[in-house]
Formats: structure tokens, C-alpha cells, sequence
């Protein structure tokens, strides 16, 4: 086990995306250096971080010079070569580190893994060609999620097959190279939940509030906390998510995204080991974010339970958004927080900033999450239905 490290030890991200910034922001809060791994030299951790290492994610030698300038090393997103994580943990010490990150980019480990387990997940099978597919559908039946095993975010590398002419729509769209999946049972849902779960090198884990998010365009839209669900789903909720973290040792924070059943059955959805967009409220709502959570394990200092401070919603804000919202007036709302992440390119569905909305009551927050709706266009603002909801809605592997 690593020796205890404080300031002004150096922290290495790898990823200098917007969970890569906000990380960089609270390790300097607490008074510690970075040093960002990046190939855009314009991305949001650029503006902070004490050290800008400008490289594609490939190059070896970045990696070496990342290990060299840091104590210890973290990343912000899975689609990095596991490889490349293990050469640097020959060096100096990596949280999560490389096991968790190599089943985690993948579907199809990953959901063995979970059934290995002993953990529920939705019915599914793989195809690796036609044949497999139409197999998966014979057994599981109609409607199914078809989703890539890799490089799948936002709804992206996701379909719902819904007969057998969607199936074969399907197939002749890509005639030229079946992309290898995973086959899903299409699932009726309450709604759909997360839990952010921490864990310390001494094996010790706290638990962020039960979330729950509401999405569209298969894009996550709000985060309310708390989440509005019976004692019960609450709780084997942050079972599952303290008993997964802790199944697979993982050393930092977990986001645990999980289904609600039209029975009231919790199933895991997906797993992202590092902080993650559903956890953004916790900078202005927790007594400890999630970003100083990360820092305060990667760096083996005590890890305090998150404490609620008051209920929130949190509002993500896309590129189409930003063409309509007046900040001026969202500003006017009472216990809004506005968080904009400095992306030059902007593109429609790319998230670029979110807002946190504060209230005494959830009944408060919501008024507020449904102003901020109108000015963003996305309507007076709706509750998540009980109804029809399906499993491409959530995102582990999210947009940068």
C-alpha cells in the first residue's frame, strides 16, 4: 500500500476533459499540483492544470513523462488502452488502475463479470455475426437493445429492435462489418437510478445519495436528488453499488447505473470507475464532492461521508442549449449554480456545461429545473414516466 501523500504532491489525470478539470480544480482547492494528459491543447483542464502534457492518447512516451511528473495517477474516462495504464502502473501507482478499466470499456466483460458475481443485470447474449443475432432474438425475443460491446456513449453504437424488419434493417446497415454486441432483453421501467460509490486503499466505502436521472435523446437530461423511490429500492441501491465496488477492489469512485423494473427489481445497468455526469450535483449540494472524494483516495487520505446539504436538481446544458438559454435570467433563479466547461467546438448534443439548481424542498428544485427548461426548449418540464423507458438510456461511457 502507498504511503499517505499531501501537499503539494502532483496528481497525473489522464484526460483533460470536463471531469478532468473539476478533478483538477478540487486537487488545487486542497492544495496539491496536476499534471493533464491530453491531445487537445484546448481542452477544459488546459486553462488549470500546472502541467499540460499535449499527445495522442497512444504515444508511449507521454505516458512515461506523465509517470515521471506525478506521484500518483487517476484518469476521467474508459477509452484508453489498458495497456497504456499498465506501463505506468510499473511505475508509480494508478486508481482505479488498469483491471477495472479494461471491464469496464468492454459490455461484454463487463456484464460477465457482473453475472460471475453473482449481480443482476437485464437478460442478454453476444453476436459477433448474423447468425448470433438472430439466435440472441429467437431467445430472448422481441423488443431487444442492441448495443456495441465498445466505444458506446450517449446512445451512440445503440439500437432497439423491435421485429424482424428492424432486425434486418439492422444488418444490411452494416453489411460491410457486423460490429460485434451485446443483445439486450428491452426492460419496462420505473426509472432509472445511480449510485456513486467510494472506496479508500484500506477497503473502507462511503456512498453518495441514490440519484435519479431522467434522459432524453438517450443523453442525460436532469439528475434529481434525492432520488423519489420507496426505502426498499433505495437501499438494495446502495448495496449493490457498495458490494460491486467492493467485489472488484477498486480504489477511487464508482458510478453504479442501474435499472428500476416495472416490478420494483434493481438491475446494473453499466459501470464507470471515475466520477461521472450524474455526480456533478455533489460540487455545490454534498459536504464532500465527488471530485475531492477521488482526491482523497488516490492520495490515501480519510475519505468523509457525503453529507446532503440540501435537495438539488441538475440541469445538463448541451451545445443546442447554449444557442437559446438567457443566462441572465437563469442566473435570477434562486439557488442556481451555473457550471460552463470552456469547449471551443460546439456541436448540438455535445454537453458543455450544466446547472445545479438548490432548493429547501424537491418540490422547490423542481420549480426551478422547469424554468430552466424553458429557457433551454425543452418544454415546461416532465416528470420521468413509469413506462416504456429502455435500457440504451444510460451513458458510463459519456462524451468528453
Amino acid at each position: 500500500m502507498m504511503s499517505q501523500l499531501l501537499p503539494p504532491a502532483t496528481i497525473g489525470i489522464i484526460g483533460g476533459g470536463q471531469l478532468g478539470m473539476m478533478t483538477v480544480r478540487e486537487s488545487h482547492r486542497m492544495g496539491f499540483r496536476s499534471v493533464v494528459w491530453d491531445p487537445d491543447p484546448d481542452c477544459p483542464a488546459s486553462k488549470i492544470a500546472d502541467v499540460l502534457l499535449t499527445a495522442p492518447f497512444s504515444d508511449p512516451s507521454a505516458a512515461r513523462q506523465l509517470a515521471e511528473k506525478s506521484d500518483v495517477v487517476t484518469y476521467e474516462f474508459e477509452n484508453i488502452d489498458p495497456s497504456t495504464v499498465a506501463s505506468i502502473e510499473t511505475s508509480k501507482p494508478v486508481f482505479p488502475g488498469s483491471a477495472i478499466l479494461k471491464i469496464a470499456q468492454n459490455r461484454e466483460w463487463e456484464k460477465n463479470s457482473l453475472v460471475k458475481a453473482g449481480f443482476p443485470v437485464a437478460p442478454f447474449s453476444v453476436a459477433r455475426h448474423r447468425g448470433d443475432l438472430d439466435e440472441a432474438v429467437r431467445t430472448i425475443g422481441f423488443p431487444v437493445v442492441v448495443k456495441t460491446t465498445t466505444a458506446g456513449y450517449d446512445g451512440k453504437g445503440q439500437a432497439v429492435l423491435r421485429s424482424t424488419a428492424d432486425l434486418d434493417l439492422f444488418c444490411e446497415s452494416h453489411s460491410g462489418s457486423f460490429p460485434e454486441c451485446v443483445v439486450e432483453k428491452f426492460l419496462t421501467l420505473q426509472l432509472e437510478v445511480s449510485v456513486i460509490a467510494v472506496r479508500s486503499q484500506e477497503g473502507g466505502i462511503e456512498t453518495f445519495p441514490v440519484l435519479a436521472n431522467e434522459h432524453r435523446e438517450n443523453i442525460l437530461h436532469v439528475t434529481r436528488v434525492p432520488a423519489q423511490v420507496s426505502p426498499g429500492i433505495a437501499k438494495e441501491s446502495v448495496r449493490l453499488a457498495t458490494s460491486i465496488i467492493d467485489h472488484f477492489a477498486i480504489v477511487g469512485v464508482l458510478c453504479v447505473e442501474m435499472f428500476v423494473t416495472d416490478s420494483g427489481k434493481v438491475v446494473v445497468n453499466e459501470l464507470a470507475p471515475r466520477p461521472h455526469n450524474s455526480g456533478h450535483f455533489s460540487l455545490d449540494a454534498c459536504s464532500v464532492s465527488q471530485f475531492e472524494a477521488l482526491v482523497r483516495t488516490v492520495c490515501r487520505l480519510p475519505v468523509q461521508k457525503p453529507r446532503l446539504l440540501t435537495p438539488c436538481g441538475m440541469v445538463n446544458l448541451l451545445g443546442k442549449h447554449l444557442e437559446l438559454i438567457d443566462f441572465k435570467k437563469a442566473q435570477s433563479i434562486p439557488g442556481t449554480k451555473i457550471h460552463l466547461y470552456g469547449k471551443k467546438r460546439v456541436e448540438p448534443k455535445r454537453k458543455m456545461g450544466h446547472i445545479t439548481v438548490l432548493g429547501s424542498t424537491p418540490e422547490e428544485v423542481e420549480v426551478g429545473i422547469q424554468f430552466i427548461e424553458t429557457l433551454i426548449g425543452e418544454g415546461a418540464g416532465r416528470q420521468p414516466k413509469a413506462e416504456g423507458r429502455s435500457t440504451p438510456a444510460m451513458e458510463a461511457k459519456e462524451e468528453r
